[in-house]
């Protein structure tokens, strides 16, 4: 894929984020990374996603020096470049502020995986990072700490992050967090506890997603 057609995808998906209930005004940010040339499509800095074109997005290199682009980049390059420095199976990041799991930042309490869809497209409980100030190398060194292996975190008043080894993958994993903390917090609105799925069964399920959920054309 050439890093045109990433840039495309990019926009594409910042193009969901608000029908989807993920974001306002210019909320959030989503970049991807080309390892053959090493370098990343991500959305600009302040550019509200209604007036947002494709030849908007920004092309920068592995440390968030732009290469291409008029704009700069999202403020939040740092916790996007990050990964794609130190992680070589994340070629996608999503920030958002989506607002159930943002409830979860403000309380500091991990999102439980609760639903099978949970299971899939996260590997256990959502974590909370430390609170860093936005834009700094001390909040993307503690989101990158804090996510360890996984592919999700909850930023401490700030949001939520999602990594994946696609644009997909990673923004199903946004919707999957989004979706469980707004189950949950319905559930504790009607005074219920919720149950969360044991570990063993986590596991079975994110396998199974892994290795059968993709299209597969009839023979």
């Amino acid at each position: 894929m050439s890093i045109e057609e990433l840039c495309n995808d990019v926009y594409n998906i910042a193009m969901r984020l608000v029908p989807d209930g993920l974001a306002h005004g210019a909320q959030g940010n989503i970049s991807a990374c080309d390892r053959a040339s090493g370098l990343v499509a991500v959305t600009p800095s302040a550019i509200p996603y209604h007036v947002m074109k494709p030849e908007d997005i920004v092309v920068t290199d592995l440390f968030g020096k732009v290469v291409k682009g008029k704009w700069t980049p999202t403020t939040e390059i740092r916790m996007h470049t990050i990964f794609y420095r130190e992680r070589k199976d994340v070629n996608a990041v999503v920030h958002t502020h989506a607002p159930y799991a943002s409830v979860f930042c403000i309380t500091h309490e991990q999102i439980p995986p609760v639903l099978t869809e949970a299971a899939s497209c996260l590997t256990g409980p959502v974590p909370v990072a430390p609170y860093r100030a936005p834009g700094s190398v001390e909040l993307a060194q503690i989101v990158f700490e804090t996510i360890g292996s996984g592919v999700a975190v909850l930023l401490a008043q700030h949001g939520l992050l999602t990594v994946g080894t696609t644009l997909a993958e990673a923004y199903d994993s946004t919707l999957a967090a989004e979706n469980t903390a707004r189950l949950v917090i319905w559930a504790r609105s009607m005074g219920s506890k919720v149950v969360t799925l044991d570990p063993e069964t986590q596991a079975q399920v994110r396998q199974s997603y892994i290795t059968y959920y993709h299209p597969v054309a009839n023979q």
